[in-house]
């Protein structure tokens, strides 16, 4: 649901990236709606409600600063996720170097091609999890650290079941990589 339409929203753009006066009031009007959607991303991304708080007030300044820039290309809500994102994940990448959580995962199925066994594998989380890819490492904590169905993480990704089943088979045959 887009909360303003796309006409309303390219006004006030354009009236921003024109307006040198009032660009602080129009920046409140274009924003205002969408405060809550950009905290309840990050509390998802990041899985930390204080933290997600800053996130925001460093999500509003990159968009205060880049939108003089920005190209009707996209949807403006689109642009404003991807920026979401981008910092939320600058922000795991910066805790995981510093935080030395020990996470004990049982894998099962596609692991276990190795033993035929369910194993419980103790992973040093800095080590092993901030090796793989973004993608890999968002799977695995909602597969095994949140403990989420694969229906689950579909739809939260917006991906098909097919595209989750492969992501995590393939996120998981890198895990196995890394630890054996």
């Amino acid at each position: 649901m887009n909360l303003y339409n796309n006409d309303n929203e390219y006004h006030l753009i354009s009236m921003f990236q024109c307006n040198k006066s009032s660009k602080n009031n129009i920046f409140h009007v274009l924003m205002n709606p969408y405060l809550t959607l950009l905290y309840n991303r990050c509390v998802y991304k990041i899985s930390d409600k204080s933290s997600a708080e800053d996130l925001v007030q460093e999500i509003l300044i990159r968009v205060y600063k880049a939108l003089p820039k920005y190209r009707h290309e996209a949807m403006f809500k689109t642009w404003l996720f991807t920026i979401t994102d981008n910092v939320c994940y600058s922000f795991l990448r910066c805790n995981y170097k510093y935080k030395n959580n020990v996470v004990v995962m049982t894998v099962l199925d596609n692991l276990m091609a190795v033993t035929n066994n369910n194993i419980d594998l103790e992973i040093d989380f800095n080590k092993t999890i901030s090796s793989l890819s973004i993608k890999e490492q968002e799977i695995i904590k909602l597969r095994f650290y949140k403990e989420l169905s694969l229906d689950e993480i579909s739809n939260i990704l917006r991906i098909t079941m097919s595209a989750c089943k492969m992501r995590l088979y393939r996120a998981l045959q890198s895990l196995s990589i890394l630890i054996l």
